[in-house]
């Protein structure tokens, strides 16, 4: 059986606290059929591998494990019945364990990623900017002249659903967990969460919104009808602040509210995956798709964690790897 060297691996062995992540050396993986082994140069940090830290995401996977879902580097080996014209390319992904030197990779994952995105933009645009992209066409449907209440329009994938709503001609109010945030949204109108937020949104706009979208869960589900119009949509996409009270379908009724949510998990149709991959890649390769990214080294792991669990980031975290 063919060997590679042991290679350095953000892990841990008990859910807990940032503390519990170290960097160790571990075997390199194999790729099997239809898998391809990515050597890693970036990889990039989500609020799910919090969650994942913590047991609160993906927890029936055994311990100890390797931390990330995203990275970016360079195709190294093939698995059995793999095309070879993979071999040696420059790729994105989304697949587990991605914080590590080396990476399995299932084939139908690889994002080709163009000579002249870097592999640090190419760490940090999947997991996010692909969100962004389901949330606001597949499933929210936006359309010109409406109007969006993005919420944490500063956070990555706000950031990203404001500027692709405001590509596809929407009027953008964004909200922020606190004012020092406000400058860092594109948003055509900024709130800062808190008390009396939906009388503050009915200022800007006085019959409601048409779309809001939201990764936050428990603080914003609460007030998230009173902030819709008549045939509003709301659509969720994550859970960062809690899990929200069940929703009463009768509450739809009165506006006839249509509410959606969005996992990047579900195994999409082909076609819609991939128009989704090929319409973000085209706008980071031209620059109208603007990311907002801080990096550090892997060794820098815990306390980019505890920024991002404490809600002190903006934009994207990308760790170097390589």
């Amino acid at each position: 059986m063919l060997r590679w060297p042991l290679v350095r691996a953000l892990r841990f062995d008990v859910f807990g606290g940032p503390e519990v992540l170290k960097v160790e050396d571990v075997e390199t993986p194999s790729p099997h059929a239809g898998q391809v082994l990515v050597q890693i140069h970036a990889g990039g940090l989500n609020f799910a591998d919090t969650e994942r830290r913590r047991g609160l995401y993906s927890s029936d996977t055994p311990l100890p494990d390797t931390s990330g879902f995203e990275g970016a580097g360079v195709v190294f080996a093939l698995g059995q019945g793999v095309d070879e014209a993979w071999l040696k390319r420059r790729v994105a992904f989304i697949a587990p364990r991605a914080h590590a030197e080396f990476c399995v990779v299932p084939v139908g994952k690889l994002i080709p990623l163009p000579d002249s995105v870097d592999f640090i933009t190419g760490a940090a645009f999947p997991v996010q900017a692909l969100t962004a992209w389901h949330v606001l066409h597949t499933l929210g449907h936006v359309k010109a002249k409406e109007t969006v209440l993005v919420h944490s329009a500063a956070g990555g994938v706000g950031q990203l659903l404001v500027q692709l709503a405001q590509e596809a001609g929407a009027r953008v109010i964004g909200s922020v967990s606190r004012d020092a945030k406000q400058e860092r949204t594109r948003a055509d109108a900024v709130l800062t969460r808190g008390p009396g937020f939906v009388e503050r949104l009915r200022e800007l706009a006085p019959d409601g919104v048409d779309l809001l979208l939201e990764g936050i869960g428990a603080e914003v589900a609460g007030e998230a009808l009173q902030c819709l119009r008549p045939l509003g949509r709301w659509v969720t996409f994550g859970t960062a602040s809690g899990p929200p009270a069940p929703l009463a379908l009768e509450a739809l009724y009165e506006k006839s509210i249509s509410v959606a949510a969005f996992w990047l998990r579900t195994d999409l149709p082909t076609e819609i995956a991939a128009q989704a991959a090929r319409e973000i890649v085209a706008r980071v390769d031209d620059g109208s798709l603007q990311l907002e990214i801080t990096t550090g080294p892997l060794e820098d792991a815990a306390r980019a964690h505890r920024r991002l669990e404490g809600g002190l980031t903006t934009g994207k975290w990308v760790l170097r790897i390589q």
